[in-house]
């Protein structure tokens, strides 16, 4: 049964065009003048940056790809810490004040029944996570503000502003890009997070960490690197980490009860769940001035 501490990908086209872009930018920056003319330099006194750019070669798991373990994440509001290919650590902290105009989220094709390949049965992946998350699968991005710096214990956020909430289940099986029509303030140091309402399977876990309950781990060495080299934090309390659910009756642990993403506008959460071995698929593109 696919593990239900859960995450496809092709490309798909940015949803809007170069001129949309433009448009953005010059509305953003107060470029346009009374006579609709825009200064020659304009483009050169912005500057732009991809947050999390660094993943968009990985490919997030389920799907009919069964040599990785179903892994997707459910309920939950979380940003990435380290991320191999980037040289600094949380690439989703903001360098410079400005705008994000859009994001993007990698979505695998959960299967929708059972699958037999090699003799072995696969469970439907798409039925069981709207069963264990609600449906249908869905997803934002949300702007945090450290607080309470000098206390000891789990980073704390205030949540400060988010994007509205996207279907994804129309994207499945692409990389799906969605421009802000109003775009998100940020501030410098302020951290952009992924926020899961119900479920998205977009995460990558390696190959090397998937499970067999015969032979364990399938590379204990390989698994254990990228633990250091793939890590995020999640909204949950430090004692509500692991999701689970009992074998014998199916039913939902504790954890998996209670855990929700952070989604009210100037509330504030400790992020006590650092997780390893995966990433979280998304991006953020912020632009401001020079």
């Amino acid at each position: 049964m696919p593990n239900p501490s859960l995450t496809l990908s092709k490309h798909l086209s940015p949803a809007w065009t170069r001129a949309t872009m433009l448009a953005v930018l010059f509305a953003f920056f107060g470029l346009f003048s009374l006579s609709g003319a825009v200064p020659a330099d304009a483009a050169v006194k912005t500057k732009r940056i991809v947050l999390g750019q660094a993943t968009n070669k990985l490919k997030p798991n389920c799907g009919k790809n069964f040599s990785r373990d179903c892994i997707v994440e459910g309920k939950v509001t979380g940003y990435q810490v380290f991320r191999k290919g980037t040289a600094r650590k949380n690439s989703f902290r903001v360098p410079f004040s400005g705008k994000i105009v859009s994001w993007s989220i990698s979505l695998s094709r959960p299967t929708k029944g059972v699958i037999n390949k090699g003799g072995t049965d696969h469970p439907a992946q798409l039925p069981f996570f709207n069963d264990l998350f609600g449906s249908p699968a869905s997803a934002r991005i949300a702007v945090l503000r450290r607080v309470d710096k000098s206390k000891k214990g789990p980073p704390k956020w205030k949540m400060v502003r988010q994007s509205p909430v996207q279907i994804l289940n129309p994207y499945f099986g692409r990389t799906v890009h969605f421009a802000l029509s109003r775009p998100l303030n940020v501030i410098r140091k302020q951290m952009v997070a992924l926020t899961i309402p119900t479920w998205a399977p977009a995460i990558w876990k390696p190959r090397s960490c998937s499970f067999n309950p015969i032979s364990g781990v399938q590379d204990p060495d390989a698994c254990e690197r990228a633990g250091k080299d793939f890590t995020w934090r999640g909204s949950r309390a430090t004692d509500k980490c692991k999701l689970a659910i009992d074998p014998d009756t199916g039913e939902p642990n504790e954890a998996l009860k209670k855990t929700g993403p952070q989604q009210k506008v100037n509330s504030e959460r400790r992020y006590g769940c650092y997780y390893g071995e995966n990433a979280l698929l998304y991006t953020a593109t912020v632009i401001g001035k020079n």
